[in-house]
């Protein structure tokens, strides 16, 4: 021991001269710098800068300076704080930190800062103090306590110090929450005796609200405690056992009693699932549910069914409301109906607002309007307007079926085209190779939503069907019919069973309509048909003799009396053969002179018997012959069943003596001048030649021209000198009127004497 003290001395002795005596050469700051720089960037030397500069420390003593800042602030401390105690940059700091984390397990580094495990066991007693007070915390009210990430908290601070430090427990459900064993009672008490206090159904939020527990607790003690009652979860509700008994009871007091159960009064019993509830109720009941109730088999079976089937037994009626509950509207008696009597049965039956009639009732009610219905038709038929309804009907008809026709073509042109642009044609500038054509057909572009495909134009048009004919009126059968359900109280069905019944009983009236028409145009027809026979035959004799008398003019003359001919009594002809085709087609002439378009209508419209000879007939009247216009005509009239007498020229001279005696006449009775040169001219024209003539007034001077030969020079001065007169008294002139007035009057006499006095002269 003495040596080793002396040569402790010994050393002193030496240090204390080295640090006595002085240097030869001295290094400057700046110097000394230079050298710590070298040899820091060389790696021979492991140093850290101060934030100022002027101090080097080494990476060791930085970790001790920072473990002995974290025992100075107990065990938790921020590297930001770090940094400016220490004077280094926070980057080092932060490297040191982890540095220190990782050597040593005891200290945590989290979000900027260094926590050691006892600063993490005094978190654990304060947590457990403030558990002790509350009974229940989560992570969350602990993150907002210490400041502290969840996670750090739930892993390094709960779940290592739970049952030692921290007195409590996790909820296995949410293990973030924990509570103490002595809150879990309190809550069981509070719940069990808040339970036990109510009589009626309540939110389960109330009763949190009240006794201040939380929802999850509730739930996940409710089942421990064994309440007396049903907590309902679907609704949040809770049922004491009490309340749910008195509902039964009502209910099954209620549907013994009355047979029916109404959802609006089981739901304001609390009962949410009405249907489920019945169901579950009354599992072996043949339970009918409807919109509104729950009717049972003793209202179905025994009281409406029942009185169903002895109403169609009696063949009377049964009102149901009188017989069903006064709750139950129209819309549940046609419901219930309507789901208790199959279809089969409704047949037999007719339901009405609540009131059900048997077919048979309904029968006899609805021949109390049979009366009616025969009447109105007979009207209908008498007055024509049956027969105008007939002939509307079959103008839609026929129109339609033109318009199904030109459909038809236009859709059969429209695939032949596509058939041709689909195939090519063969020969030409491809080597004689058949080609495919593309079509040009245009399509819109654009968006255009107004062009419109041809296709589109084909498409037929919707047919507008013709309304029936009315004839039998609503008010006519109220009116037969109020008299006896008045008497039975059921007038207010009046109106629904008349509007029920009227499109039958106006079909029954248009069918007896049509039973009284086909029964009197029978017989009219044949007597029409007969009639216009005769008369087609007078027209055919009178025109063969009217030809052969306009056959001694000259060519231009007898071309004028032929158009003028044919333009009257062929149109007379050509226009009764149309009208009688229309009314055996059914279709409606506006009127009886009809123009050639309306003849062209009738054509188009009327049967395919008659078709081709009327078009013949309408062409041949703008014709140049008489004989082609009889021949289309006789042609026409074969077609509609009549008979054309041949000819017999025996009678043809006593037709002439007819007609010139009728000429005679007319003479006699006539006043007017233009009127009575006209037949003057005709009656000599027929004395003179023994044939008729049928001319115009413009033709007289012709007729005059041609019988000069056949009259004295002083009969033709007298004509000519009347027909001057007439010209002039027709022209009108003022000055000369008065006197050619008188001296009209006076060669007037002249000339009809001369004219009924006349007689052919013997050759």
């Amino acid at each position: 021991m003495g040596s080793e003290w002396d040569e402790i001395k010994r050393l002193a002795a030496d240090f204390q001269k080295i640090q006595l005596s002085s240097t030869l050469q001295k290094l400057s700051e700046r110097n000394c710098v230079e050298i710590v720089a070298l040899l820091s960037e060389k790696g021979l030397l492991d140093i850290i800068f101060t934030t100022d500069g002027k101090e080097y420390i080494t990476p060791e003593h930085l970790e001790r300076e920072i473990n002995d800042e974290l025992y100075v602030h107990d065990g938790r401390v921020n590297l930001v704080e770090l940094s400016k105690i220490l004077n280094v940059d926070l980057s080092k700091i932060e490297v040191a930190a982890n540095s220190i984390a990782a050597k040593d397990k005891s200290v945590h580094y989290t979000l900027g800062q260094l926590i050691s495990e006892d600063y993490i066991s005094r978190i654990a007693v304060e947590i457990n103090e403030k558990l002790a007070q509350s009974g229940e915390m989560s992570i969350s009210d602990l993150t907002i306590l210490f400041d502290l990430p969840s996670d750090f908290l739930q892993h390094h601070v709960v779940e290592k110090h739970i049952g030692r430090t921290i007195r409590g427990r996790q909820y296995p459900s949410n293990p973030r929450i924990i509570y103490t064993q002595s809150y879990i009672l309190r809550c069981k008490s509070k719940i069990r005796g808040a339970l036990a206090g109510i009589t009626r159904p309540i939110a389960i939020s109330t009763i949190l609200q009240q006794i201040k527990i939380h929802e999850r607790i509730f739930h996940s003690i409710i089942d421990e405690i064994s309440p007396p009652g049903t907590v309902v979860t679907k609704t949040s509700q809770y049922i004491p056992n009490i309340y749910a008994k008195s509902q039964t009871d009502w209910v099954n007091s209620f549907y013994s009693q009355n047979g029916y159960l109404e959802y609006v009064a089981i739901s304001q019993l609390g009962i949410s699932d009405t249907k489920q509830f019945i169901k579950k109720q009354f599992p072996n009941e043949k339970i009918l549910f409807l919109k509104r109730f729950a009717v049972g088999p003793k209202l179905t079976d025994l009281t409406v069914v029942t009185a169903i089937q002895e109403c169609g037994s009696t063949n009377s009626y049964v009102d149901l409301s009188t017989i069903l509950p006064s709750v139950m509207t129209e819309e549940d008696i046609d419901e219930l109906y309507n789901n208790l009597i199959s279809p089969t049965t409704q047949n037999n039956f007719v339901f009405l607002d609540g009131v059900v009639f048997s077919k048979e009732y309904l029968n006899e009610l609805m021949g109390l309007c049979r009366e009616t219905v025969v009447a109105n038709a007979k009207q209908s038929v008498d007055a024509g307007k049956f027969q105008q309804y007939l002939a509307e009907k079959q103008l839609s008809t026929n129109k339609s079926s033109v318009a199904d026709t030109e459909s038809m073509e236009k859709m059969d042109k429209r695939e032949e085209r596509r058939k041709k642009a689909s195939h090519g044609k063969v020969g030409g500038g491809t080597q004689g190779r058949e080609t495919k054509t593309k079509s040009t057909k245009k399509h819109a572009r654009g968006g255009d939503k107004s062009f419109k495909n041809s296709d589109d134009e084909d498409q037929p048009q919707k047919k507008n069907k013709l309304t029936p004919l009315e004839l039998l009126s609503s008010e006519e059968i109220e009116k037969a019919i109020f008299d006896k359900l008045e008497d039975e109280g059921l007038s207010h069905l009046v109106e629904r069973i008349a509007s029920t019944f009227y499109p039958s009983l106006n079909q029954l009236a248009l069918n007896t309509a049509q039973t009284l028409y086909e029964a009197s145009s029978h017989t009219q027809r044949r007597q029409t048909h007969a009639a216009l026979q005769e008369k087609l035959n007078i027209l055919f004799v009178d025109m063969r003799l009217y030809e052969r008398g306009l056959k001694v003019f000259n060519a231009d003359v007898q071309q004028q009396l032929l158009k003028y001919l044919l333009k009257t009594l062929g149109t007379d002809i050509c226009n009764e053969v149309f009208l009688y085709v229309a009314s055996e087609c059914n279709l409606n002439a506006k009127s009886t002179n009809l123009n050639s378009d309306q003849r062209d209508k009738i054509c188009l419209e009327c049967s395919p018997e008659y078709k081709s000879a009327l078009i013949e007939l309408n062409k041949s009247i703008s014709g140049a012959s008489v004989d082609d216009f009889l021949t289309a005509a006789e042609n026409a009239i074969k077609d509609c069943g009549m008979i054309i007498k041949k000819i017999d020229k025996k009678k043809d001279k006593a037709l002439i003596v007819e007609h010139k005696e009728k000429l005679h006449q007319q003479l006699s009775e006539a006043s007017d001048p233009a009127i009575i040169l006209h037949l003057v001219a005709l009656k000599l024209f027929t004395v003179a030649t023994n044939l008729i003539l049928h001319a115009s007034g413009r033709h007289v001077s012709h007729i005059l021209q041609y019988l000069q030969p056949s009259l004295s020079k002083e009969q033709n001065d007298v004509l000519l000198k009347f027909h001057d007169l007439v010209l002039k008294v027709l022209n009108k002139n003022e000055e000369d009127d008065t006197s050619a007035s008188e001296e009209l009057e006076t060669v007037q006499k002249e000339v009809v004497d001369m004219a009924l006095k006349f007689e052919k002269q013997a050759a």
